[in-house]
């Protein structure tokens, strides 16, 4: 009986099996210059296929947008992944529904930010970056809503730039929450104090991920180039206060800067801050420029430093650890070269 009952479900949602993913799905980035698929580049196709060129925050028509994502699924069904998909390693075969809505997003349209990183993209074009405008996504987002296009159990992000600097961000963050979404990543510095955010925490609906890189003032200072360190850690503890029983929604992070703070004195200075604070879930990534310029010939001083982080977060009994982008991609690449051997020796 369960059986057919559950035969009807998947004719109902018209569910079909084959390799995707749930950008191509059901989400989309919105970029500074233009609206694309998703975020990751790390992998060998490069990411980041373009869905709308030269946006500016204008209207979208989300009926067209929809027959384009259409005109995506149906060639995921025919087997042929997008030459920029390729290698990615969120592609997975799965059941897929075919239904027109989106809960996979992530904004990225600003640059406006109150840190100064050295490893930041907006670094080789300062001028350019430092001069353009933001445009606003609230009245885009807010049809998009009204429209019951809008639904939860994916993820939502906010990378940037710094969200809390924008004006829509309250209005918007608190848009989402009342629509329903759930999982919400918001990517901040921490300088400054979010009310929103708040409310996301307490709920056990908003994430909160704060890429401190550092645990003591002189190291964030000299990657972050201001000098913020004591005010973020004491935001930190406050959101950290906000978090329910059972609900680990705020992270420090520590993305693996060599040159900078690519050492275990570091890390474990930045493990004690992040205890300190509250918080028992951290986030692991390495630096972007320099693990696309060495992905094939990362040393094993790296694969070391990330498995200690790692397996520091088990000694310290934390509820999770995760792997960005090129953390994750560096594990994955090391377990197919068999470089997972006696803590990343080669064999």
């Amino acid at each position: 009986m369960f059986e057919k009952i559950k035969s009807l479900f998947k004719k109902d949602k018209k569910l079909s099996k084959y390799v995707s993913c749930e950008y191509v799905q059901h989400g989309f980035n919105v970029d500074y210059e233009d609206i694309k698929m998703c975020c990751f580049n790390c992998h060998d196709g490069g990411g980041r296929q373009i869905l709308i060129d030269n946006y500016k925050g204008e209207m979208i028509d989300w009926n067209k947008f929809f027959k384009e994502k259409r005109k995506m699924r149906e060639l995921n069904k025919k087997g042929i992944i997008l030459d920029r998909c390729k290698g990615c390693f969120f592609l997975k075969e799965q059941e897929w529904d075919d239904e027109d809505y989106i809960n996979y997003m992530v904004f990225n349209h600003w640059t406006l930010c109150n840190c100064k990183c050295k490893y930041c993209f907006t670094n080789e074009q300062s001028d350019f970056f430092n001069a353009r405008e933001n445009y606003n996504m609230y009245p885009v987002i807010k049809k998009l809503v009204d429209m019951g296009k809008v639904r939860g159990g994916g993820e939502i992000g906010f990378g940037g730039g710094e969200p809390t600097l924008l004006p829509e961000f309250e209005p918007l963050l608190i848009l989402l929450l009342d629509a329903g979404c759930d999982n919400i990543r918001v990517h901040s510095s921490c300088v400054k104090y979010s009310q929103a955010i708040e409310r996301g925490v307490r709920e056990g609906k908003v994430t909160l991920v704060v890429s401190v890189d550092s645990g003591c003032e002189e190291t964030y200072t000299n990657i972050k180039r201001v000098n913020h360190f004591n005010k973020v850690w004491e935001n930190l503890a406050r959101y950290a206060s906000n978090q329910t029983e059972n609900k680990y929604k705020v992270k420090t992070k520590y993305i693996i800067y060599p040159g900078y703070n690519d050492n275990k004195e570091e890390l474990d200075k930045w493990f004690d801050m992040t205890v300190k604070a509250g918080i028992n879930s951290v986030v692991l990534d390495v630096e972007g420029g320099w693990y696309i310029s060495n992905k094939h010939n990362i040393p094993d001083e790296m694969y070391d430093l990330l498995d200690y982080a790692t397996n520091k977060t088990k000694e310290l009994g934390m509820k999770f650890v995760e792997h960005y982008d090129r953390a994750n991609d560096m594990r994955i690449n090391k377990a197919e070269n068999k470089k997972l051997i006696n803590n990343g020796k080669t064999e």
